[in-house]
């Protein structure tokens, strides 16, 4: 009965959430890239490498690069490019909304990953707990047929073996229960597995965030998804070997897994989850350095005409 028990505890839990990443619908054109010039130009009116990178990022260098330019209005003072300076403003909303989605995608099959987790958990718990008395019941019945207290001694065994009409395999069958059971889990989209794969077209991952993810403020050093990849062989994750097209297969794992695994897969996902924030930050670094330069030109406005001094990328324009 305490065996039946058990069994009976040892169904699979299922965990799925089709909402967790929808498929995003793409660009009907692609991003703008800067060119080597607009780079340059933006690097020497004093932009930092980070904000001329995410400004590339999100397709606005050159709309950037126009905004800074000027035409004379009245009484000499300039006039900036009011359509370049709304595109950069759009295009920084639009980059925030794609983190805000993308994290919230990654964050819900983080929480399926822990929610299955939980399950399996107390699923152990009670199938540990009921096996324990199972084989106390055993141990006591083979001590009494024994005619001694010891418990599973040879001649323990044989006597249980004896009785039981089963032979040795219904006690093995007892002692070597499985108590860690498994899960499915149900995800529509598995974000790990593009990432991986690293589509030229991602199709769950939004353009902007796909971008940030896959290049690098220097040229030739890694890009965030290479790093996050070499931290997952730093930490055991995945296997200390050369890199393949095909996922590992706890990326590909969906059925039978267990709360050990689950935990891994979390952990492949966590640091996804935080390299996509600090795209946040990273814009939030263009539009500080954008503030700084409205800032500096209202104060060369207001200075007398004969000591009003070029601002350092109206210098550097060509």
């Amino acid at each position: 009965m305490a065996l039946s028990a058990c069994a009976s505890q040892r169904s699979s839990v299922v965990v799925g959430d089709a909402v967790c990443a929808s498929p995003v619908p793409p660009r009907r054109l692609p991003l703008p890239l800067a060119t080597p010039v607009q780079r340059e130009t933006l690097l020497r009116a004093g932009f930092s490498p980070e904000a001329v990178h995410i400004a590339d990022v999100i397709g606005a260098a050159g709309s950037l690069l126009a905004s800074r330019t000027t035409n004379e209005g009245a009484n000499g003072q300039p006039v900036f490019n009011s359509f370049a300076n709304n595109h950069v403003a759009l295009s920084l909303d639009r980059g925030i909304l794609e983190v805000q989605g993308t994290e919230a995608s990654l964050s819900c099959q983080a929480s399926r990953i822990a929610e299955l987790q939980a399950e399996l958990l107390q699923q152990q718990a009670v199938i540990s707990n009921r096996y324990h008395f199972a084989r106390l019941a055993v141990t006591a019945g083979a001590a009494i047929a024994g005619g001694t207290a010891g418990l599973l001694s040879s001649s323990t065994i044989a006597n249980v073996t004896t009785i039981s009409g089963g032979g040795l395999e219904g006690l093995l069958t007892i002692l070597q229960l499985d108590i860690n059971p498994s899960g499915h889990l149900r995800l529509q989209q598995n974000m790990l597995e593009e990432f991986w794969r690293a589509p030229e077209i991602p199709a769950l991952f939004p353009q902007r965030v796909w971008r940030y993810l896959n290049t690098s403020v220097n040229p030739g050093e890694p890009t965030p998804r290479e790093n996050i990849i070499e931290s997952w062989r730093r930490d055991q994750l995945i296997p200390d070997a050369p890199f393949t097209p095909e996922p590992p297969p706890l990326i590909l794992k969906r059925d039978a897994i267990k709360s050990d695994e689950l935990e891994s897969i979390r952990l492949l996902i966590e640091p996804v989850q935080v390299r996509v924030g600090l795209m946040a930050r990273s814009m939030g670094r263009l539009v500080e350095e954008l503030l700084e330069q409205s800032e500096a030109t209202a104060l060369n406005r207001q200075a007398p005409p004969g000591r009003r001094r070029p601002a350092a990328w109206a210098q550097a324009l060509p």
